[in-house]
């Protein structure tokens, strides 16, 4: 839960510091989550699911 508000947090301060820098974040931040989630989440998943193969292999 401590993450979860910790991220939210992140997002929120992005979204007010980036217009500073004339960065569009309307634009940029839902951008940077599909892309986090399209190519970078499905590496951590399958780390985890081989980790969990090999643990249930030693049993």
């Amino acid at each position: 839960m401590k993450k979860l508000i910790i991220g939210i947090i992140v997002l929120l301060v992005l979204w007010l510091i980036l217009p500073l820098f004339n960065i569009n974040s309307t634009y940029l931040i839902p951008n940077v989550i599909e892309w986090a989630t399209k190519f970078i989440l499905p590496w951590i998943v399958l780390y985890w699911f081989i980790r969990l193969i090999r643990n249930l292999e030693k049993i």
